[in-house]
């Protein structure tokens, strides 16, 4: 008997060298492109709804640190925001408090770094734009703080509990 040699079985040549074709490719092209244009808009949107959050945090945050300011030095204090500059000012007995926390000299600015392209949209503390406590850290004014058109601070006077809303 005469030994055969076990030939493995190969495909014509025309088969080895199928691929994708260039319409194919485009198209692939194509729908990674609209994927990839869907995804940018959603983390856009998302980082700006994180930069409104982090302001109105920040905006909470330094006027519970006012009240308790005022309350613990028995001085009367204020809060005078500027939405034409996008920012706001912490005053302590009618002087500016240059050494307010992470502040430039009294001045909170929200026009740079991670509050940049967070707006003032209108501040309105019974017709002026001044929050003001007494030295017993109560709120003397109520009103409202609205960002970006649609993102509110609720402030009420007296007790000073404050509500965000979105509208």
């Amino acid at each position: 008997m005469a030994m055969t040699k076990n030939k493995k079985y190969l495909p014509p040549a025309s088969k080895l060298n199928k691929g994708f074709t260039l319409i194919e490719l485009l198209v692939m092209i194509i729908i990674l492109g609209i994927l990839g244009t869907i995804s940018s808009i959603r983390v856009k949107n998302i980082s700006s709804n994180v930069k409104i959050t982090s302001t109105l945090n920040r905006i909470r945050a330094d006027i519970s640190m006012v009240k308790e300011h005022a309350l613990s030095s028995h001085n009367n204090m204020s809060i005078s925001f500027n939405p034409l500059q996008e920012s706001y000012t912490v005053i302590k007995n009618g002087t500016i408090m240059q050494d307010f926390p992470d502040s430039e000299n009294g001045v909170i600015n929200l026009s740079s770094g991670s509050f940049s392209n967070v707006n003032i949209t209108s501040v309105n503390f019974n017709n002026s734009n001044i929050i003001n406590f007494d030295k017993w850290g109560n709120v003397l004014n109520s009103g409202t703080i609205v960002l970006n058109q649609n993102h509110t601070l609720q402030i009420s006077g007296m007790n000073g509990i404050m509500e965000i809303s979105n509208q």
